[in-house]
């Protein structure tokens, strides 16, 4: 959708703009040190154009009394000086915005000036962004003249975001018409914006006609991407009706990829109501999607999502369910997390689980982790926390590491776990491992075992 939002972002911002009072002054834009006051955007003005220029609202241009009405009166302005002024502002995010804007409207009025000055850019960004908006303003009135210009005259990097332009004010019109020129482009990044704007516009409006269109794709890898697109978007109107629709496909082969799209999009949305979903799947299918759903319920609302996952039976579901939540919540609250993982019933999957927090949290706060295991009664669970957290500690704080699984308190497992890490550390830092294994009071059965590169 924000590719779609971008696109359709340039009229309503020149619409703010004669809103904003410049209309009967001129369309004079803030440039370095050389603006007019009387006639230029004030900071404030600019900092509204940007903020409103990608809105929901800025779809206006398609209806009837809209945006494109107010912007008649600029038929009056000197598009020529404006362009050079926009060219003046020294801030690129700035300048770009000021042309695509500009560009819009001059492509409605004349889109081969307005093709011709875009060509004078340079290679690069700008020069894409200003083809991309004439040719979104001239595709607002006549887009089957500006698809087949577009088509014959660019290439590369200009066609691709070019034609996704097109495409949107197309579709906002006549989606199918506008489909049935995206099919006669070549697959590849040249069509794949356009596809994509199409089914997205057009989901909004008639979602089964957006199928049948993509249907009719024959190549698959293409076919299964556009569905997923359409479930997405389709899911954002409506997911009960994208639901029902992506269960009538679950035989096919593309049903992985359209689950996944939907809980994807479903699960952002309401992930309880999602969930409840993924319940009515079958194998394979309920397995991933969870999954998927799991990652995503985490980070609003973990507890929520542990007591979820916590629900289903011992199988492939429960096993993916129960990964997925400890390794995402562990990312944020990772003594809770591992405070639920214990807590769970003792199974392969609840000690994956376990040793999965432990890493994740060892990662991004390996201190933290130390002053937990430190805390933790002696005991069997204790040992293997200490020796999962070492192994994920020892490559950043080697010496933290040995110090830790040296407190592990049967000496066959504490052995093992020292001689392991003297290992990796003297494969990374010899000097090092060497120096400290010098001043350790080490058995021979952990020495013995270490190899230098010397050696």
């Amino acid at each position: 959708m924000k590719t779609k939002l971008r696109h359709a972002g340039f009229t309503f911002a020149f619409g703010l703009l004669l809103g904003g009072g410049i209309v009967n002054t001129g369309w004079m834009l803030r440039s370095s040190g050389k603006s007019d006051p009387g006639n230029s955007l004030s900071p404030r003005q600019i900092g509204n154009l940007r903020r409103t220029s990608s809105t929901p609202a800025a779809r206006g241009t398609s209806a009837a009394g809209g945006s494109g009405e107010k912007a008649r009166p600029l038929a009056t302005i000197d598009l020529q000086k404006a362009w050079r002024q926009s060219l003046e502002i020294s801030n690129f995010a700035e300048c770009s915005e000021a042309i695509m804007v500009l560009m819009r409207e001059w492509g409605r009025q004349d889109p081969a000036a307005a093709l011709e000055m875009a060509g004078t850019l340079p290679t690069g960004l700008l020069k894409q962004e200003a083809f991309s908006a004439a040719c979104a303003g001239w595709a607002s009135l006549h887009p089957d003249a500006a698809a087949h210009w577009a088509t014959a005259h660019l290439t590369g990097p200009l066609a691709g975001e070019t034609f996704g332009s097109i495409a949107h004010e197309w579709a906002t019109h006549d989606p199918s018409a506008a489909a049935a020129w995206v099919a006669t482009l070549p697959d590849g990044v040249r069509s794949e914006s356009a596809t994509t704007l199409v089914i997205s516009v057009w989901a909004e409006t008639d979602p089964q006609a957006a199928v049948a269109w993509i249907d009719s794709f024959a190549n698959a890898e293409k076919r299964h991407s556009a569905l997923g697109t359409l479930v997405s978007e389709w899911c954002s109107q409506s997911p009960v009706e994208a639901a029902r629709w992506v269960d009538s496909r679950l035989g096919n082969p593309e049903a992985g990829e359209l689950a996944e799209a939907l809980i994807g999009a479903w699960g952002a949305q309401d992930p309880q109501a999602a969930s409840q979903w993924v319940m009515t799947l079958q194998h394979d299918a309920q397995s991933t999607t969870a999954a998927t759903l799991l990652s995503l319920w985490a980070g609003s609302d973990p507890q929520a999502a542990a007591d979820w996952a916590a629900q289903f039976p011992e199988g492939d579901t429960r096993s993916e369910a129960i990964a997925a939540i400890a390794s995402a919540w562990a990312g944020s609250e990772p003594e809770k997390a591992i405070a639920w993982t214990l807590g769970l019933p003792d199974s392969p999957e609840q000690r994956d689980a376990l040793d999965d927090s432990i890493r994740t949290w060892a990662d991004i706060a390996p201190a933290d982790v130390g002053k937990w295991v430190e805390q933790q009664p002696p005991n069997e669970t204790t040992d293997h926390l200490r020796d999962v957290a070492a192994r994920s500690l020892v490559e950043s704080h080697p010496e933290d590491a040995l110090a830790m699984v040296g407190k592990i308190s049967d000496a066959t497992q504490r052995d093992d776990s020292l001689a392991h890490l003297l290992k990796r550390w003297a494969r990374a830092d010899p000097a090092a491992a060497k120096a400290w294994i010098a001043q350790a009071d080490l058995s021979p059965n952990v020495t013995g075992r270490v190899r230098f590169p010397e050696q």
